[in-house]
C-alpha cells in the first residue's frame, strides 16, 4: 500500500519485492507516536497548552520513505535502480556495498574509485578512476571487478590495507561474532528476564541510556490477564 517493499526490495527493473519484517514497521510508528508525545510534552511546558498527538502505520511508513520519495517526485517519477551486483543504496555509486571475501563480508561505503584502485592494487579499474560519472552509471561493472578482487583475500588483510588509508569498511558480523565482539560487551546490552511461573529469558535491554545508565529489568512481560484481579480490586473494577 505504502511501496515500502518495492522501495526496499530489488531493483525495480526485476519486478521482485523483497519482504520487510512486520515489526520494524511497528518501530517506526512507535518510534513517530514517541516523537510527537514529546513535542507536545515540549510546547505544554513551554505554553501551558496540551495537544492531541495522532499518526498511522501510512503515515509513518510514507514520512519513512522521504528520500527516495522525494527523489521520485522531483525526477520525473523515475523509480529507484538498484545495482544488480553487491546491491546497498539504489542512489549511490560503487563501490558502495558488501562484498563477500574469503573468510566472511566486507562492506565498503563512499569512496573515490581511484584511491581504491591504488589499495587493492586494480590496474582493471583504469578506465573508471578519473571519471567520477561512471561510477553511477557503470557500477554494476565496477562492483563485479571489486567483488572479484575482494574475493580472494580474508576480510582482516583488507581492514589492514584499508583502514589505515582511511577508507570507509567494517566486517560484516554474524550474531556470534557480534555478541562476541568487544565492543557489544562494553554495551552491557543483554539481560535475563523472568516469571513466577518459572520461565526465563535471555534477552536484550534497552538501546537508550539516561544519564550514563541503561535501564534493566528482571521481570518478563506477564501473561494475558495475568494482573486482571489485582487491577479490579485496586480501582474497584469489579
Amino acid at each position: 500500500m505504502t511501496r515500502f517493499l518495492r522501495a526496499k526490495g530489488r531493483p525495480a527493473r526485476s519486478g521482485k519485492l523483497l519482504l520487510v519484517a512486520y515489526r520494524k514497521q511497528k518501530q517506526v510508528v512507535g518510534a513517530a507516536a514517541a516523537q510527537g508525545i514529546l513535542a507536545a510534552l515540549v510546547r505544554r511546558g513551554v505554553t501551558g497548552e496540551g495537544g492531541l498527538v495522532e499518526t498511522s502505520l501510512l503515515e509513518a511508513l510514507v514520512d519513512l520513505q522521504v528520500e527516495v520519495l522525494s527523489v521520485h517526485m522531483n525526477s520525473g517519477n523515475k523509480l529507484p535502480e538498484r545495482s544488480h551486483v553487491r546491491s546497498a543504496h539504489a542512489y549511490l555509486s560503487a563501490p558502495y556495498g558488501v562484498y563477500p571475501a574469503a573468510d566472511g563480508h566486507l562492506a565498503i561505503a563512499m569512496t573515490p574509485i581511484s584511491k581504491l584502485a591504488d589499495l587493492l592494487g586494480m590496474d582493471e579499474l583504469a578506465p573508471y578512476r578519473n571519471d567520477p560519472k561512471s561510477w553511477f552509471t557503470s557500477r554494476d561493472e565496477i562492483k563485479a571487478l571489486i567483488a572479484a578482487r575482494i574475493a580472494t583475500r580474508n576480510v582482516d588483510d583488507w581492514l589492514a590495507i584499508l583502514e589505515p588509508a582511511d577508507i570507509w569498511c567494517a566486517r560484516v558480523l554474524n550474531w556470534p561474532e557480534l555478541l562476541g565482539s568487544e565492543g557489544f560487551r562494553v554495551l552491557d546490552m543483554l539481560q535475563t528476564v523472568g516469571r513466577d511461573d518459572g520461565v526465563s529469558l535471555h534477552t536484550t535491554r534497552s538501546p537508550i541510556r539516561i544519564d550514563g545508565q541503561r535501564p534493566k529489568f528482571e521481570r518478563a512481560a506477564p501473561h494475558v490477564g495475568e494482573h486482571n484481579a489485582a487491577l479490579w480490586e485496586e480501582f474497584d473494577l469489579g
